[in-house]
C-alpha cells in the first residue's frame, strides 16, 4: 500500500489533511497533469551509441534441500545479500569503462531493458567465485551465456577499500560484453534502442503499440515501424518511463550504499574463510603423505587454523546479521511525482512492483485506455 500526501514549500502534509483536500483519484490525475508539464530527457548525440544495461538481482543458488546447505558451505542470508552485493561490483566496473550508458541495478527483470545481465551464483567463498552468467538485449538476441570462475591467492587478501579479491571476474564480463557490442552494427543498436522503447510502449498501450513491432521465430522481436517524432502518446510513455528509471536509480543508489556498510565485514569473513580451507588443505596432504614427523611449524599452522576459524566464525555472525539488514530492506521510500509524494513500503522488489503499478494506472487514467493487464 501507498500513502500519498502533497509537499508545500518544503513541508509534507500528513495523508489524513491530503484527504481532506483531494480524492486519490483526483490526486492522481493533478500528478499526472504537472507530470506531462515537462518535456522527456533527449540522448546527447555523444550518448546515442551507448546502450543502458540493467543487471538485474542475481539469483542465489541456493538450493531448496536444507540439508545440502552445509556441505556446499552455503550460508542462506549470507548468499543471499550476495546476489545483490555481486551485480553492484560489476555496475562499478561497467560506468568505470565509460562504455556504456546509464548502468543499473535491478530489483526485478525488465524486459524492455536496453541491455540486461542476469546472473546465477554457482559457487562462492573465500578461495573460488563461480557465476552463470546471461545477457539479452531489447531484441531477444542473447549477448552472452557463459560461466566464470575465479580463485584467490593469499596476496589478494587483505582487500583495498574500495576493491574485491575477484575483480578480474567482473572485469572479464565487462570485456565479453563489450566484446559482443563490438560485433553489433550502429543500426543493430539503434533498433535494440527502439525496440526497447516500444516493448515498453506496448506493455503500457498493447492496442496502441504492439503493430510496431513483430516477433521472430527465435521468439525475439524486431522493429516493424517507428511512431511519428511527435507523438503526443509516445511522449507520454517516455515520461512514465522516466518516473520510473527514477525509481530505479534510488534503489540502485541503495544497493551501492548497502554494498558499501557490507563490504568490510565481508571481505574479512572471506579472507579468514580462505585461510581457513587453506590450512585444511595442508592437512590433508600430510595426512595422505603418512608424514608421521609432520612439517615443521605445524603446531603454528594448527594454531592459525584455529585462530582462522574462531574469527571466520565471529565475523560470520557479524556478517549475518549485515545480510539480514541487506535482504530485508524494510525503510519506505517515497517517491515524488511533480508535488505529489508517494510513500512505497516493503522490500525493494515489493516496492518497485507498487511503483510500476502506480505508473500504470496515471497512464491509464491520462490516456483513457484500459490499464495494462
Amino acid at each position: 500500500m501507498h500513502d500519498w500526501y502533497p509537499v508545500v514549500r518544503g513541508q509534507r502534509k500528513p495523508a489524513s489533511a491530503a484527504m481532506s483536500v483531494l480524492s486519490p483519484l483526483l490526486g492522481l490525475l493533478v500528478a499526472l497533469a504537472l507530470l506531462l508539464a515537462y518535456a522527456p530527457l533527449a540522448r546527447s548525440a555523444d550518448e546515442a551509441g551507448l546502450l543502458d544495461v540493467g543487471l538485474v538481482v542475481f539469483d542465489a543458488g541456493i538450493p531448496a534441500d536444507e540439508s545440502t546447505h552445509s556441505r556446499l558451505g552455503i550460508f542462506p542470508e549470507i548468499r543471499k545479500a550476495e546476489a545483490k552485493y555481486m551485480p553492484v561490483i560489476l555496475r562499478d566496473v561497467l560506468v568505470d569503462s565509460g562504455d556504456w550508458g546509464v548502468v543499473r541495478v535491478l530489483p526485478d527483470a525488465l524486459d524492455s531493458s536496453e541491455l540486461q545481465v542476469t546472473g546465477t551464483i554457482v559457487h562462492s567463498d573465500g578461495q573460488r567465485l563461480e557465476l552463470q552468467v546471461r545477457a539479452r538485449d531489447a531484441t531477444g538476441v542473447q549477448w552472452l551465456d557463459k560461466v566464470y570462475t575465479g580463485t584467490t591467492v593469499p596476496a589478494d587478501y587483505p582487500v583495498p577499500v574500495p576493491g574485491d579479491p575477484y575483480l578480474d571476474v567482473y572485469r572479464q564480463i565487462a570485456a565479453d560484453l563489450l566484446a559482443a557490442r563490438a560485433q553489433r552494427s550502429a543500426k543493430q543498436l539503434a533498433d535494440i534502442r527502439e525496440v526497447a522503447l516500444l516493448r515498453y510502449a506496448a506493455a503500457l498501450a498493447p492496442d496502441v503499440f504492439s503493430s510496431y513491432l513483430a516477433s521472430t521465430p527465435e521468439g525475439g522481436y524486431s522493429l516493424l515501424r517507428l511512431p511519428a517524432a511527435d507523438d503526443p502518446m509516445l511522449a507520454r510513455v517516455i515520461r512514465i518511463r522516466d518516473q520510473e528509471y527514477l525509481f530505479i536509480d534510488t534503489v540502485d543508489e541503495q544497493y551501492v550504499r548497502l554494498a558499501e556498510e557490507m563490504a568490510p565485514t565481508y571481505n574479512l569473513w572471506r579472507q579468514y574463510g580462505a585461510e581457513q580451507a587453506e590450512y585444511r588443505d595442508e592437512y590433508a596432504q600430510r595426512v595422505s603423505s603418512r608424514d608421521s614427523q609432520g612439517r615443521r611449524g605445524s603446531f603454528v599452522a594448527l594454531e592459525q587454523t584455529y585462530n582462522a576459524y574462531k574469527w571466520s566464525k565471529i565475523h560470520e555472525q557479524d556478517l549475518d546479521e549485515l545480510a539480514l539488514g541487506f535482504n530485508n530492506e524494510v525503510a519506505p521510500t517515497e517517491m515524488e511525482v511533480s508535488g505529489t509524494v508517494f510513500k512505497l513500503s516493503g522490500g525493494l522488489d515489493a516496492q518497485y512492483t507498487e511503483w510500476r503499478e502506480i505508473l500504470q494506472r496515471i497512464f491509464a487514467l491520462e490516456t483513457g485506455l484500459p490499464p495494462a493487464s
